[in-house]
């Protein structure tokens, strides 16, 4: 099945947004796995258990990949669906992805709040870009 290169593009950007939260959640389960393995996950007074900051920063970042990148997610697959994603659409996709790379590598390793923060609104913003594009595509459509 041949696809548009605007749409090819789109789908690897959704391809390296997925790669992202897939590392992600790997490197949270073999950092969990050793920190039990070394005795470094204890049990709270609640009876969860406790892993060290840097694990509990990492889950944290893990999280945040399942809310603002479901928009864009979402965004990608209505703007297939619906005929708005053209090569600008896609610059965007690889736009926002970068952001969250981005925002995934402040949040795990220096965890500056203003970098990471700046990060993420660019993201958001890019996002919200997307979706008034996907809006005005739409709005520009004969009506039935």
């Amino acid at each position: 099945m041949a696809f548009p290169a605007a749409h090819l593009s789109l789908f690897y950007a959704m391809i390296a947004q997925a790669a992202i939260v897939i590392i992600l959640l790997f490197s949270l389960g073999i950092g969990r796995y050793l920190a039990a393995s070394k005795g470094r996950a204890k049990r709270g007074p609640d009876g969860k258990l406790v892993f060290p900051e840097k694990l509990v920063q990492l889950s944290d970042c893990v999280n945040n990949q399942f809310q603002v990148p479901s928009l864009f997610f979402v965004a990608a697959l209505v703007a297939l669906q619906v005929g708005a994603a053209g090569p600008v659409f896609a610059i965007l996709a690889w736009v926002f992805v970068a952001f969250r790379a981005l925002h995934a590598i402040i949040f795990v390793t220096t965890n500056t709040i203003l970098h990471r923060f700046l990060a993420f609104v660019a993201g958001a913003l890019t996002v919200l870009v997307m979706w008034a594009l996907i809006l005005t595509h739409l709005l520009t459509l004969p009506a039935a």
